[in-house]
């Protein structure tokens, strides 16, 4: 599928105290005629080896530019490329956001994460054994959408702040971190709970609970299936302000990685 036509690359230095830590670009992709917009931070110092990937979608009404200054996942893991894709307008819900199930406006969100991997890949040579999406809110539907419908792209997810207690998928089992505020309104407590109950059953995990991060619980993976880490934060529908931090730590251990499911 031809989707990808570069448009326009922007560069500027991004500093972390006194030193380039990442360059910032904008760029504008051209997916099946929708102008699509991803702001990026690049590693600044070469690898032996392609860096790790982050892709990170924001919640509805939000945008990159805004949810990356406030997230800034970017600054506390500057030896990854981190993308912040920009969703599109939701005509019915009058805001920017991402699409909640396949085939919905054309699957114009899987088209733009298709188009974005084969950019990053070409030009860094990112794997999807190094390759990660996180998202918050409807950015966190989104990647439990990916997980079913573009497995094979990643090595392992993270959801914040989303519900979606009928999840299930044919999709094999992958390491998926799973966060939720305690300060969300009531009415979504016992879905949280509930998704947590899918997110068990897609992931076949089974055995004692343990303590992950000082945040949240782990469960190993069952027989085909892969890990899960899952637990509550002390804030409402917003990213925590230690989720930088349990996302890299889930991200960056390699028990959580792509070799997860083979070890178990």
């Amino acid at each position: 599928m031809k989707t990808i036509v570069v448009l326009a690359l922007v560069w500027c230095a991004v500093l972390a105290g006194r030193d380039a830590r990442a360059a910032r670009e904008t760029l504008e992709l051209d997916v099946a005629g929708l102008q699509r917009r991803v702001l990026l931070y690049v590693p600044d110092t070469a690898t032996p080896v392609p860096p790790p990937l982050v892709l990170v979608f924001h919640g509805r009404g939000d945008d990159s530019e805004a949810f990356a200054r406030a997230v800034k996942l970017h600054a506390d893991w500057p030896e990854a490329i981190v993308a912040y894709p920009r969703g599109e307008w939701h005509a019915e819900k009058r805001q920017r956001g991402w699409q909640y199930r396949p085939g919905q406006y054309d699957d114009r969100d899987l088209r733009l994460t298709d188009a974005l991997l084969a950019q990053l890949a070409a030009r860094f040579g990112t794997r999807p054994e190094s390759t990660y999406a996180a998202g918050f809110s409807n950015g966190g539907h989104f990647v439990l959408l990916l997980m079913a419908e573009r497995n094979p792209a990643f090595a392992a997810f993270a959801v914040i702040g989303s519900v979606l207690p009928e999840y299930q998928s044919q999709a094999p089992a992958k390491p998926l971190l799973y966060l939720f505020g305690r300060g969300e309104d009531p009415q979504y407590q016992d879905d949280w709970q509930q998704t947590v109950e899918a997110l068990v059953r897609q992931n076949r995990t089974r055995g004692p609970l343990r303590e992950f991060s000082g945040c949240c619980q782990r469960q190993m993976a069952g027989e085909g299936g892969a890990p899960l880490v899952f637990g509550t934060y002390n804030a409402g529908h917003i990213w925590p302000s230690r989720g930088n931090e349990w996302v890299r730590t889930f991200f960056a251990d390699p028990w959580f990685g792509a070799a997860a499911a083979r070890r178990n």
